[in-house]
């Protein structure tokens, strides 16, 4: 689509990503499944766009709508 209108592609950003950090926590067995199959998800993103992978947004507790959920996604990302 950007294509059509002549817009270059810098990158790519992948949301929604959970953090692998969580594996070290009591977490349920569903989630730990999805962060594996995340991991292969990711690895399949790598091999196919490289360094044109920008950056990570993690999941959060809820939708960023808001300030308040902007700021906090913009701390997480920029701390």
């Amino acid at each position: 689509m950007f294509a059509q209108f002549n817009v270059p592609i810098a990158g790519y950003v992948v949301n929604r990503v959970i953090p692998r950090e969580l594996l070290g926590q009591n977490i349920p067995e569903y989630l730990r499944r999805r962060i594996a199959m995340q991991d292969q998800h990711m690895g399949d993103l790598r091999s196919a766009f490289g360094d044109k992978v920008l950056a990570l947004v993690p999941e959060m507790e809820r939708d960023v709508t808001g300030l308040a959920m902007i700021e906090k996604l913009a701390a997480t990302m920029f701390a």
